[in-house]
């Protein structure tokens, strides 16, 4: 019997909603561009999301 590495990729959907305060839609848009472009959006993986792909990347034989 031969041993195989099986690489698996998944690709999901993480939702979080943040409150902002701006005087419109869009500067309460760039805000929150801003903050995802800093870094400063902390994403709970353990909440709802939508897995949008999975599949085999690789597989490959090992000794």
């Amino acid at each position: 019997m031969n041993k195989f590495e099986v690489t698996f990729k998944r690709i999901e959907a993480f939702y979080e909603t943040i409150t902002l305060d701006a005087l419109t839609a869009e500067e309460a848009r760039k805000k929150a561009d801003a903050l995802s472009c800093q870094g400063a959006i902390a994403y709970d993986y353990f909440k709802e999301s939508d897995l949008l792909d999975e599949y085999i990347l690789r597989v490959e034989k090992i000794s």
